[in-house]
């Protein structure tokens, strides 16, 4: 066998490759944002259900809900530091969401509307 017919499927499977690793680093981005989303979704369930009387735990609960939210925003610029000009392609905003939406389902705290709507759209 000669060189050329070694080479494209040399360099389609090294593509193939390749993406394979971009997609397991997209799912594992995406459920590390998952996973502050939900525990962010966890504090507000707890402020929710907190006596407003109590303000040592609300005190506590706000300042958790700060932090997450200071945690996502890192995560959101790390992210698109990390994909730069691919987060304007929609295949990869789909692909993104789609793996966003797998990881928010394993979350406890998701409501019951949130989790058909989720469940709806990975559907399509």
């Amino acid at each position: 066998m000669n060189f050329k017919n070694l080479f494209l499927p040399a360099i389609i499977s090294t593509m193939v490759l390749l993406s394979a690793c971009g997609n397991r680093e997209l799912k594992k981005d995406a459920a590390k944002i998952g996973d502050a989303m939900c525990r962010n979704i966890e504090v507000m369930s707890k402020m929710k259900a907190a006596n407003i009387d109590d303000s040592a735990t609300l005190k506590k609960l706000r300042l958790q809900s700060t932090q997450l939210q200071n945690e996502m925003m890192v995560m959101y610029q790390d992210f698109n530091k990390k994909y730069g000009d691919k987060t304007k392609d929609q295949k990869f905003i789909k692909e993104f969401n789609s793996e966003l939406r797998k990881s928010m389902l394993e979350c406890p705290y998701l409501s019951k509307t949130d989790r058909e709507i989720f469940e709806r759209e990975l559907k399509e």
